[in-house]
């Protein structure tokens, strides 16, 4: 029996500080390494672009709603309806910045407290990008793990520079995001043939 197509959708949140890439990661992403932004604008509230992917050895693609955030403190109103609605993070800090590196923390911090008050816990990466700015590099590898290990998160270094590692982030959220429909469809199915 051939299995149908299941498309699913999953919204997808990057956030992290100013100036850590996050805008540079996403368009990279979705125009599969052919555009990389020269110059720096500020990301006014949100962008959003989707981008399909397919899981490997399934019938399914988790179609990726990525919301790109604007990381400056004039936004921060609108983080919270943002988060409150996402299925997903991806926290990005630029690893030439002890600054941004923080700034994640206080991100996942957030996006902890805020999945908590609905229920859920958070599913997502944390992104080291820059990692092609070896020379400047003031936050390590190790710590960048380490702060991934305590909040339950996955870690991953880019560079939307050099087209590095950038698509590493979003196929590990999407794989992820099916997973976790799979398992509840499993329990939905047992929980059915239980109470016939």
């Amino acid at each position: 029996m051939v299995q149908p197509k299941v498309i699913l959708r999953a919204r997808c949140l990057v956030v992290g500080g100013p100036t850590t890439g996050k805008t540079a990661l996403v368009q990279t992403f979705h125009s599969d390494g052919t555009q990389f932004p020269k110059t720096y604008a500020m990301t006014l509230h949100a962008d959003l672009c989707v981008k399909a992917v397919n899981i490997p050895e399934t019938h399914a693609t988790v179609e990726l709603y990525i919301v790109d955030v604007g990381g400056n403190d004039v936004f921060r109103e609108e983080w919270t309806g943002y988060m409150e609605n996402a299925n997903t993070f991806v926290f990005v800090y630029d690893v030439t910045s002890a600054e941004s590196f923080k700034s994640a923390m206080k991100w996942i911090q957030k996006a902890h407290r805020i999945m908590k008050q609905s229920g859920h816990g958070i599913q997502g990466v944390l992104v080291a990008n820059k990692a092609d700015q070896t020379t400047r590099r003031v936050v390590t590898a190790k710590e960048g793990q380490e702060v991934a290990r305590k909040a339950g998160i996955t870690y991953f270094e880019t560079s939307a520079a050099t087209n590095t590692d950038v698509e590493a982030p979003f196929y590990f959220v999407a794989a992820a995001f099916y997973e976790q429909f799979m398992k509840r469809v499993d329990e939905i199915e047992s929980t059915t043939k239980r109470s016939l």
